[in-house]
């Protein structure tokens, strides 16, 4: 019985710290995108960074020019690989911003 009961709690614990790491948020990166000109643009450029390993999330607005691109839970963006896959639609990225639209260089 006292096996069972240390068994319980440590899958308790083990689910309140997988909970815990769940619930820290996650931060998305704006990116400009200069030459977008239709909806096909955007379309084109959210497949790209949809296509990405880590992107949870890809929101790209042709009247602001930009890219907001979520990372999956616990993971980190590869800004690299995400301007070249802009790149690679057919695109050029500009500088990287943070969410709140603060510039964070162009990395």
């Amino acid at each position: 019985m006292k096996y069972l009961t240390n068994l319980i709690l440590v899958c308790l614990f083990l689910f309140g710290a997988v909970a815990a790491q769940s619930a820290e948020p996650v931060q998305p990166v704006d990116i400009q995108v200069s030459g977008m000109t239709c909806p096909f643009c955007v379309y084109g450029v959210k497949k790209q960074l949809e296509k990405l390993p880590g992107v949870a999330r890809a929101q790209v607005s042709l009247e602001k020019k930009l890219a907001r691109i979520t990372p999956r839970p616990g993971q980190t963006l590869d800004m690299k690989a995400i301007r070249k896959a802009i790149t690679d639609a057919g695109f050029t990225p500009g500088k990287v911003l943070s969410a709140g639209g603060a510039a964070g260089g162009s990395q």
